[in-house]
């Protein structure tokens, strides 16, 4: 599992299958010694669109595994390793063999070490750092299930490492440390205990203006890209550098004083697939509805598990099928509340019959199963029609609103919002008033009313941050509102936004739906620069989202497609671009922009001008616009990118944001330059990088820079271009950017070749 998944026997590399056999063996591996159901299986291997022969398909690859591992067993023996068991497979695996139950033992046990034995320590984090043999999972990089494995692996190799460079400065080796350490930084550069230990380091190594200067990078690195200060620790480490605190002197196993620890961040260690029962108490039923309450979604889902007999009332299964969403179960929540409609509808209770009915719609079409999701939606209109005017009528306007604008019906979606609202205020059901509003919102942004639009989704989210709502509301709620100040880019409100919803799930122990919210905090980090942060949030992203709604999921992926263009990983970028419309995501304009970088100018032109024709949202459009200025420059069509540079000069005076504003600018600018009128040029340009710079994106800010330099040199003003230049290649040297570094490098050569 630490790097290309590998079987090994007798000392010898099995030769093991490929394709979708090849994933059926990762998927039960990352579940090694637990059934994973055979519907699991089938998500995993074909997502949303499972063919009719997956059942004889998947027995074809259970074959094809359980011959590469046991080439030995005959045709009709039962299996040692893949074990078939209901409802579904199980491999069957000493977890001493698995390189990850390794890695954690060791990493558990250095850690343990390091207090009193820092050279035992260093030397078991080295055993356990050897293990490594490329990324987790690196076959399965882009696969949704493997998402958590490979973000807690790849946290777990990290922590590991700052625990063994904990160690080699207890034994005194900060001089040796210091060019490691820079590295390390540079890689992870919001990891504060990193940048901790790079100032011990060097502070120990006589270079104290150095270790202050870490500090000061630091924190503009926080700021700009997190809006945040560094940690008290931190603040109190720098202080003790310029005191020359005698605290930080060198002393075996001392090495971190106490006062000054910069807390680790390594997740608790936990062997794969350990999930300790508890014991349920005599009066599970009554434990579990304290439990609901109080938002303690495991114990809830545990106790009312243990309660279930199978004559569990319609309340007690929506409780059950409440608390296995939000531990993380969706499917045992799906099942549960199917039970609990029939309980209700049994019961004669039509009215709660029919709000499960929408509840289990909303799901349905979160992964994709609009048919399902239609019946669903069907099934609570026909409960509903005889009886009198109710709250439910306000819910099942709210599925609608939700249909009608998936189908890009904005008028009726608004109608449908509205609606739920007015139902919502007659009956004060807050939820509905909430939703009501934020989806009118959501829609009057799109019609090109940005102020009262936005009015209306920030007063959705002040009900919704509260914490007095029902979770699923919440959740929805906070999608659209941070999505939406995600693609005006106003990066500065989503995060403000973004703190108070961490506050309330603080508060509510919601547990599997901000995957949700965390996609759209990814696209905060991508935008900011925060990039190797946001890779490892968008992977958690997909990990706490996959088994509930994939449409998220896919935008994490194109997210990171997004980090890999700009790191210059075009292999990874694909790849990740190519999974993303696996699961119904559009990997556009990231796509087209890389086709633009292989140089394949036409492939690139098609490729954006079909995306544009299959979207008719103004702000949806508004993402894809700048790429086909650009691309259609590199192609020499000046006519297609003028039309497209004023569509988006129209669409950012409509919304009038800084991240419109300046992609406009920016695009006007460029056209300018390719015309001829490189002064022109040269103002539309110092517009869209101030603007970038107020919308905190530094990356399209350094690319700005450099069109701009471009528009200076010709403007005949080759001393600031050199300036705007420099200024654009530290920007690029300090993301990550390789390929835009690379090129700003050339130009600054060829400057000091002319001069």
């Amino acid at each position: 599992m630490l790097g290309p998944l590998e079987v090994v026997r007798d000392g010898a590399v099995v030769e093991l299958p490929g394709g979708k056999a090849r994933l059926l063996l990762a998927a039960l591996l990352v579940n090694s010694n637990r059934v994973v159901s055979t519907d699991r299986l089938f998500e995993i291997l074909w997502g949303a669109e499972v063919p009719d022969s997956a059942q004889n398909l998947l027995q074809t690859y259970v074959s094809r595994v359980r011959d590469a591992l046991e080439p030995e067993r005959l045709r009709r023996a039962a299996s040692r390793h893949l074990v078939t068991r209901e409802p579904g497979y199980l491999l069957a695996v000493d977890r001493d063999r698995i390189d990850a139950v390794r890695l954690e033992r060791l990493a558990a046990k250095g850690r343990r070490a390091l207090a009193d034995a820092p050279d035992a320590a260093a030397a078991t984090l080295r055993e356990a750092l050897a293990l490594w043999h490329g990324d987790p999972l690196a076959d399965f990089t882009f696969e949704p299930f493997a998402q958590a494995d490979i973000a807690r692996l790849t946290e777990l190799r990290l922590a590991a490492t700052e625990e063994r460079v904990q160690a080699d400065l207890a034994l005194g080796a900060h001089a040796e440390l210091c060019g490691e350490l820079i590295q390390l930084v540079a890689q992870h550069p919001l990891r504060e205990r990193l940048w901790g230990q790079l100032m011990v380091a060097l502070y120990r190594s006589e270079r104290q203006a150095d270790a202050l200067a870490a500090f000061r990078e630091l924190r503009a690195t926080l700021v700009d890209q997190l809006g945040i200060e560094p940690s008290p620790a931190l603040a109190r480490l720098n202080e003790a550098i310029l005191n020359q605190s005698p605290e930080l002197e060198w002393a075996v196993v001392d090495s971190e004083p106490e006062g000054l620890r910069i807390p680790a961040v390594a997740p608790e260690l936990h062997e794969l697939g350990d999930d300790p029962p508890s014991a349920p108490p005599a009066d599970a039923l009554a434990e579990a509805r304290r439990a609901l309450a109080a938002h303690h979604w495991q114990r809830a889902f545990e106790l009312l598990s243990a309660a279930d007999d199978g004559a569990l009332g319609g309340e007690d299964l929506e409780g059950l099928a409440e608390a296995a969403l939000w531990a993380g179960r969706p499917h045992e929540s799906l099942a549960a509340r199917q039970r609990a409609h029939n309980a209700f509808v049994d019961a004669g209770d039509r009215r709660r019959g029919a709000l499960a009915a929408v509840v289990l719609c909303l799901h349905h079409a979160a992964r994709l199963q609009l048919a399902v999701a239609g019946g669903w939606f069907q099934r609570a209109q026909r409960l509903l029609e005889d009886e009198p005017d109710c709250p439910e009528e306000g819910f099942l306007a709210w599925a609608a609103a939700m249909f009608s604008i998936g189908t890009g019906d904005l008028d009726g979606g608004l109608d449908h919002a509205r609606r739920a609202y007015d139902v919502g205020r007659r009956f004060g059901v807050a939820d509905l008033q909430a939703v009501g509003l934020t989806f009118q919102g959501w829609v009057l942004v799109r019609h090109g009313q940005p102020a009262r639009g936005l009015a209306l989704m920030d007063e959705g989210m002040t009900w919704a941050v509260a914490g007095d709502l029902a979770p699923l509301v919440s959740a929805l709620i906070f999608c659209r509102t941070i999505g939406t100040c995600c693609e005006l880019g106003d990066y500065r409100r989503a995060s403000e936004w973004m703190e108070a919803v961490a506050d309330c799930f603080a508060r509510t122990g919601i547990g599997a739906f901000p995957g949700d919210c965390e996609t759209h905090r990814v696209g905060i980090l991508v935008g900011r620069g925060a990039w190797s942060q946001g890779e490892l949030e968008a992977r958690r992203a997909c990990a706490q989202i996959e088994r509930i709604e994939l449409t998220h999921v896919g935008q994490a992926l194109h997210e990171i497609g997004e980090i890999r263009l700009r790191l210059g990983d075009l292999g990874g970028a694909a790849d990740a671009f190519e999974r993303a419309a696996d699961t119904g995501a559009s990997p556009q304009p990231g796509l087209a922009l890389l086709q633009l970088l292989r140089g394949d100018v036409a492939t690139a032109a098609a490729s954006i001008e079909d995306a544009l024709a299959d979207t008719s949202d103004q702000l949806a459009r508004a993402r894809l616009l700048p790429a086909q200025v650009q691309i259609a420059l590199a192609a020499g069509a000046v006519d297609t990118a003028r039309a497209a540079s004023g569509e988006l000069d129209e669409v950012a005076g409509a919304y009038g944001s800084a991240g419109l504003a300046a992609a406009a600018a920016c695009a006007r600018g460029a056209l300018l330059l390719v015309n001829g009128d490189a002064r022109a040029a040269a103002r539309a340009l110092r517009d869209g990088v101030r603007l970038w710079q107020d919308a905190s994106a530094p990356y399209e800010a350094a690319r700005a820079r450099l069109l701009l330099a471009d528009a200076l040199r010709r403007s005949e003003a080759a001393s600031r271009a050199l300036v705007e230049l420099r200024a654009a290649r530290a920007s690029f040297e300090s993301l990550g950017a390789r390929l835009d570094a690379d090129r700003a490098n050339r130009l600054l050569d060829a400057s000091a070749a002319v001069t």
